[in-house]
């Protein structure tokens, strides 16, 4: 990914300024460098290739996230800010926001969703189901409404580029894996999450 300087509506932002405004379940959509990251991106129509959900614990802040690298897990918030991406600046391209209409409590149960997924391997296959979780679907997961039904829309998924094939990348990356492109099936994605309307950007104080 190209190391870009973000419109303010997409503050960049550091531990120490930004700790104290974020609430339990906030989300925290992240940019990152690479090629998996870029394939992401590049079918998914827009800046962010991870989100994560705030969990603020005995005085801390924490970020629970299904990571590429070691599944479902809480990292100090300060961990997940240096590895986003970082502008020429410096600062650590990331994103803040917040469930409309949801109380506190509904919030609280969300965040302990999310931890009930910890030690989960992380789904490279972009698959339904709980029993590994990629970035988004533990968010998916994790906030449901009273009745069971989630909080957020599972789109279509689509592995094609701005030229409407399937992108080379993908094509490779399932081949090896040994199974179909999910193209079309149900799903989720951190640019398609970021742009629902269930959402609200936090403004962060510095």
């Amino acid at each position: 990914m190209k190391r870009i300087l973000l419109p303010i509506a997409l503050a960049a932002f550091m531990t120490a300024c930004t700790a104290p405004s974020l609430r339990n379940g906030d989300l925290l959509f992240q940019a990152n460098e690479g090629d998996f990251t870029d394939a992401i991106e590049a079918v998914t129509d827009g800046v962010f290739s991870h989100v994560g959900i705030i969990e603020r614990k005995n005085g801390k802040v924490f970020v629970l996230e299904a990571s590429s690298k070691e599944g479902v897990v809480r990292t100090p918030l300060r961990q997940f800010l240096d590895e986003a991406a970082h502008t020429s600046e410096g600062k650590p391209i990331v994103e803040a926001c917040r469930l409309r209409g949801w109380t506190p409590e509904q919030l609280d149960d969300a965040v302990r969703k999310a931890a009930s997924f910890l030690g989960k391997r992380y789904d490279f296959a972009f698959s339904p189901g709980t029993e590994r979780l990629y970035c988004s679907e533990l968010v998916y997961e994790s906030f449901r409404l009273p009745d069971g039904s989630p909080a957020f829309t599972a789109r279509p998924m689509s592995f094609r580029d701005s030229s409407g094939n399937i992108a080379p990348f993908w094509m490779d990356y399932y081949e090896k894996m040994g199974t179909d492109i999910p193209e079309g099936l149900p799903g989720t994605n951190p640019n398609d999450m970021y742009r629902d309307p269930v959402l609200y950007p936090v403004p962060l104080k510095f």
